[in-house]
């Protein structure tokens, strides 16, 4: 069986030792696809080290069959790979302001992957689901406490049926044409595309089928919009989709360039369709001008843009990028604000100074 080691996070920007979060450099982020020791790592608990040979995924609760998959068995099922952006839900949160709690990301919490594995539909149709079947628990064997959680608890999350019958949801075990790594998720991984990163939950244990929606913590007390009107009986919204987006690549924030042309890249990218547009402001937002957008790669990847730039001023600028997506979204000035700074998808804001050498 094939085991894997932690993940040097050499390449990237570490947060948090342990449990551990490490974003990206933006100056990274012009590949199709990122490197699997560049891609970003975001953890609630400790890795936990696994060893496939013990290892087994039973899945239980509203199907005709329970089934106990082990590893080998995954590895022998017909498999499918799709190229997926994740991107992490409290991405950019220390951007907002009032400031947000959580994890400190500044916009270096996404990244595009290859992934191969099982899809979720197929092992689902091998159990045979109940006609009460509405939703499904993924459990992760990492374990901890979270700030209000009130004592320890597992990392889970529910999907619905819908989401998972679309066969580009996975069980995956590869991870850009390697065995998953450690702090991937090894041995196997839920893979939910176009949804934020807190879907695919890590480390599986057990998969169980349910008549409703799981309500645990992380689901219904952390990934959420908490109710901001005071209301008892106010509903949450429950953290789902990946919002338009885009990101400057190039140049970085506080770079010196001299006048004359320039490029200024970067990546956009939707949980509600492709980018159709990315607009560009040097002028402090009195006008906005089209970059040169590449053609969507697949359903879920990041599209790249580009834009000719004659930096005539001397002096401090601030570029802005904002990106429109098929369903007609756009990115906003300002993200809407909530008490743990998710989905921020804020117009990104580069300052630069153009100056003789």
């Amino acid at each position: 069986m094939p085991d894997s080691d932690s993940d040097s996070s050499g390449d990237l920007n570490v947060l948090s030792e342990d449990p551990l979060c490490a974003g990206v450099f933006l100056s990274n982020l012009d590949v199709p696809v990122s490197p699997t020791e560049g891609h970003f790592i975001r953890s609630h608990f400790p890795a936990p080290q696994i060893n496939s040979a013990d290892w087994s995924l039973p899945i239980t609760g509203d199907v005709e069959t329970p089934i106990n998959l082990r590893y080998h068995d995954l590895l022998k099922m017909p498999s499918h790979e799709v190229v997926s952006l994740m991107e992490c839900a409290g991405n950019s949160r220390s951007t907002m302001q009032p400031p947000a709690e959580g994890v400190q990301w500044d916009n270096g919490a996404v990244s595009v992957s290859r992934w191969k594995g099982v899809s979720v539909k197929t092992v689902l149709e091998q159990a045979s689901l109940k006609s009460v079947a509405t939703d499904v628990l993924f459990e992760g064997v990492d374990t901890g406490t979270e700030p209000h959680s009130g004592g320890p608890l597992r990392y889970a999350m529910s999907v619905p049926i819908e989401k998972l019958l679309d066969p580009d949801t996975l069980l995956a075990y590869e991870m850009n044409g390697e065995t998953l790594p450690k702090d991937h998720g090894y041995p196997i991984r839920l893979l939910v595309p176009g949804w934020y990163g807190m879907a695919s939950v890590k480390w599986l244990s057990n998969i169980t089928v349910m008549d409703h929606p799981n309500g645990g913590f992380h689901e219904m007390d952390y990934c959420i919009y908490p109710a901001t009107d005071g209301k008892a009986d106010a509903k949450v919204k429950r953290v789902t989709s990946l919002k338009v987006k885009s990101l400057i690549s190039t140049p970085t924030k506080g770079s010196f360039v001299t006048p004359g042309s320039h490029k200024i890249k970067g990546v956009a990218w939707s949980g509600d369709g492709h980018i159709t547009k990315v607009e560009i402001s040097t002028d402090d937002n009195r006008t906005w001008r089209p970059a040169k957008l590449e053609q969507p790669c697949g359903s879920y990847s990041w599209q790249h843009w580009e834009y000719d730039w004659e930096a005539a001023s001397l002096g401090h600028s601030l570029l802005r990028s904002r990106a429109t997506d098929s369903k007609g979204n756009v990115q906003p000035m300002l993200a809407q604000w909530n008490f743990r700074g998710y989905q921020v998808n804020s117009i990104h804001s580069v300052p630069i100074t153009v100056r003789k050498d």
